[in-house]
């Protein structure tokens, strides 16, 4: 809801704010993500998530009264988004880690799954909503109904509790911030696994994750649907997203996510090519369906992958390179934009599709363990 209200209030200043104020989003993960997910693997993951979405509150009633003032000025926006990047940036890695937490090792990629569905069914849910209030009471009334899911939110997040045998805390010696900061920066350097997933990672986040800056233009000036097709686009990516992550969830734990990861990289890359070419809103939300389910299903197959990498005291740290990784979503925001603004939101999307395509078909020759063909007859290799 908060995504598709601000999306819609950034547009009436053109695409590029648009991408300026996703981008602003983003650029919290690349400046502090590592130390979050630092602070995830050393913090009590349950007071770190409430105090997160308390925090959250009082931006979103400053959106409130800024969106009832009818006026608002792009630095606004991105000021505030870049507030409500920087909370964000701090619950993934505590929320993913604390997700593992609650259960044994063998079935984390299908707790994974089923976290990623909840989320993805309220972001659908958020979306259609939005859509139907802007238009009948207004986008300050989003941001309101924002504060209170927040509020909520802080109250749920306390009845998580981690195994018995996945103590919180541990009695060993911990080390220092600055030192367990250093050892989450080498998990890049130091585990092939999770810098192939970054670097594929960042590729997808740049190209792929900013066809989102692309829909609002998209659904106001080629599909001319207004701010109810908005709604209808972002839900459909979101209701995409969450039939990928129910399937995920139930797949059987022998069979190996890296060439899932890899299908899922070049059907990302053709549905942007397909959504290029659409000029129907049906049609559109269709192709959107897909690219929120290749979407969900990249995002969630990296976060299991890189914490199934590395030791378990280091999965915070691991979400945290993760969220580093997708740190580089401001350039591609900030690209989508400057691309939609010169050439229109069909043919950035047709570009950014291509470059997708080209970044899968460089991971597939570089890392033969993401092939389809590799895996057949071999559910898992070391």
């Amino acid at each position: 809801m908060q995504q598709t209200a601000t999306a819609w209030l950034a547009l009436d200043a053109g695409a590029f704010a648009v991408g300026l104020v996703l981008a602003a989003r983003m650029l919290p993960s690349l400046l502090f993500g590592l130390a979050a997910g630092t602070l995830a693997d050393r913090a009590h993951r349950n007071r770190l998530l409430v105090g997160v979405s308390i925090s959250a509150i009082p931006i979103m009633l400053v959106l409130n009264r800024l969106a009832a003032s009818g006026s608002v000025a792009v630095w606004e926006l991105v000021a505030l988004a870049f507030a409500t990047g920087c909370l964000s940036v701090f619950d993934v890695p505590a929320r993913q880690a604390l997700v593992m937490d609650t259960v044994p090792r063998d079935v984390a990629p299908n707790a994974m799954g089923l976290n990623a569905l909840a989320g993805r069914l309220c972001t659908a849910f958020g979306a259609l909503a939005a859509g139907a209030l802007i238009p009948t009471a207004g986008v300050a009334a989003c941001y309101v109904a924002v504060a209170l899911a927040f509020g909520v939110a802080a109250a749920l997040v306390a009845f998580a509790r981690p195994q018995a045998s996945k103590p919180a805390h541990s009695t060993a010696p911990r080390p220092s911030f600055a030192r367990a900061l250093s050892e989450a920066a080498r998990l890049v350097v130091d585990i092939p696994a999770v810098r192939t997933l970054i670097l594929a990672g960042i590729a997808c986040e740049i190209f792929g994750f900013s066809f989102q800056t692309a829909v609002p233009v998209f659904a106001r000036d080629v599909v001319a649907a207004g701010a109810e097709g908005l709604g209808t686009l972002n839900a459909a990516t979101s209701l995409g997203g969450s039939l990928a992550v129910v399937t995920l969830s139930m797949l059987p734990s022998r069979v190996r996510r890296e060439p899932v990861l890899g299908g899922v990289f070049v059907a990302y890359g053709a549905s942007l090519v397909a959504l290029a070419v659409t000029r129907d809103l049906p049609l559109a939300a269709t192709f959107l369906l897909i690219t929120g389910a290749c979407a969900a299903s990249f995002d969630l197959l990296q976060q299991t992958l890189i914490q199934l990498a590395v030791p378990e005291e280091q999965r915070g740290r691991a979400i945290g390179v993760w969220v580093l990784g997708i740190g580089s979503g401001p350039f591609g925001h900030v690209e989508m934009g400057s691309l939609v603004a010169a050439l229109g939101a069909p043919t950035a999307l047709w570009i950014n599709g291509c470059l997708v395509l080209m970044a899968a078909a460089t991971l597939l020759v570089r890392a033969p363990g993401y092939r389809w063909l590799f895996a057949r007859g071999q559910m898992r290799v070391p």
